[in-house]
């Protein structure tokens, strides 16, 4: 996408203040991955070892981590950054789904390869056929080996752990092995919600000498804020730093956030006729995120923190939970819960005061809000839903939950950071 700010005008009325608001807005996408280069923010180190396993023959990649730390979005364009030199790459990305078989997951992706070929005025370089009742490792290995020499036909599985039937994984397994051994040139590239390699294609280990490991964390401060500087670079719009910083220290990571939330605080300062977010824009947008969030979040909340039980504390632990300290995985020790607890009551506790929260967190009746590991005595935590983290803390500031000391944290960097690294 070409640069846009030269499109965008000085509004000197009602409607031209309006039309601002739809344009610039539009460049956040909160509601689906990113296709476009020129907005992607980002994983550069990502992006190499993707290409790299593109360049080496029988290489392949496997691309993982949590939920929404924009796994679909890379594997949307990493390729794109070499593709305008690179004439030679032909790719397409499928989803799989819980219904597919081995045969359905390789039909959609033979036909996405085809077509993308096909538009691109090259389906000559990739001849597939598409017109099989049923298909093996060997006849996917078979249609690849059509492909010209000189083309790079990339294809990217995603959502891979959404596929329930251990027979299918078995035999991508395969395949990519198949693959491999016959130095074929194309490259399979797997996404999936997932802690590691292991976990995302079971026990099939003998494949992992072929695979390149891409696990992808949550974005850092400087990747978040590229996000914001470079779709506001486009436009007319400034931000303060103050502004900045608190949707980069909210979204813990997570582009989804820093999407919505600017795409909310550049309304409320156009509404209020101004080129300028600042921090009174964010604390509009929280609210509107609060009022207009998707329901499941909300649902997700109540079954967390519900209780008929007098003087709960439910919802406090929660958010303590949701801004302690925590490890580069997201992992906190029930240790690092008291003094975000202690400020949230405004009174010294002990783990013993919020032990048995911790442990209903755990359980289905509170919806498995958070993941437990290791062993009695030395549990760690985490949210199950990565995205649920940042609902928790956004929901706090709405309810005014949080102390003044630990809204001061969310402005300019000078002033420190929150007690929330990832």
């Amino acid at each position: 996408m070409p640069p846009l700010a030269t499109e965008f005008i000085i509004p000197q009325n009602d409607a031209e203040w309006v039309m601002l608001e739809m344009e610039v807005t539009s460049l956040f996408n909160a509601s689906g991955p990113i296709d476009e280069e020129h907005f992607f923010a980002g994983r550069s180190k990502q992006v190499r070892q993707l290409m790299e396993a593109v360049f080496e023959r029988s290489r392949h990649a496997v691309l993982f981590g949590e939920r929404g730390v924009g796994k679909t979005s890379l594997g949307n364009i990493f390729w794109k950054r070499f593709s305008p030199n690179l004439q030679s790459v032909i790719a397409a990305r499928i989803q799989a789904d819980p219904s597919d078989n081995f045969t359905s997951l390789w039909i959609k992706g033979l036909r996405e390869l085809k077509s993308n070929a096909t538009a691109r005025g090259r389906g000559d370089q990739l001849p597939l056929d598409t017109n099989f009742d049923v298909l093996s490792p060997d006849d996917i290995r078979r249609e690849f080996q059509k492909a010209s020499p000189n083309s790079l036909p990339i294809l990217i599985i995603d959502e891979f752990d959404k596929i329930e039937d251990p027979s299918v994984i078995q035999l991508v397994a395969n395949t990519i092995k198949y693959l491999s051994d016959y130095s074929v040139t194309a490259t399979i590239v797997i996404v999936g919600v997932a802690e590691s390699l292991a976990e995302l294609i079971k026990e099939h280990e003998s494949i992992k000498r072929c695979l390149t490991q891409v696990p992808l964390e949550r974005m850092d401060t400087a990747e978040l804020r590229e996000i914001v500087e470079k779709r506001l670079g486009e436009t007319p719009m400034k931000i303060t730093g103050d502004a900045k910083w608190k949707i980069i220290m909210l979204a813990r990571g997570l582009p989804f956030y820093v999407h919505i939330l600017s795409k909310y605080a550049v309304s409320a300062a156009i509404r209020r006729h101004s080129l300028e977010i600042a921090e009174v824009d964010v604390d509009v947008a929280i609210e509107r995120f609060i009022n207009e969030t998707d329901q499941t979040f909300y649902d997700d909340y109540q079954t967390a923190v519900s209780t008929h039980q007098p003087d709960n504390l439910f919802q406090e632990v929660l958010l303590a939970c949701a801004i302690a300290d925590s490890d580069e995985r997201g992992f906190f020790t029930p240790t690092n819960v008291i003094d975000p607890l202690s400020r949230i009551l405004g009174k010294r506790v002990e783990i013993a005061n919020f032990q048995r929260h911790l442990n209903e967190f755990v359980q289905p009746g509170r919806g498995n809000v958070l993941i437990r590991k290791g062993k009695e005595r030395q549990y760690k935590y985490r949210f199950r839903d990565p995205m649920m983290q940042p609902y928790v803390v956004i929901k706090g500031i709405y309810e005014d939950m949080i102390d003044e000391q630990t809204r001061a944290t969310l402005r300019f960097p000078e002033q420190g950071e929150l007690s929330i690294t990832r």
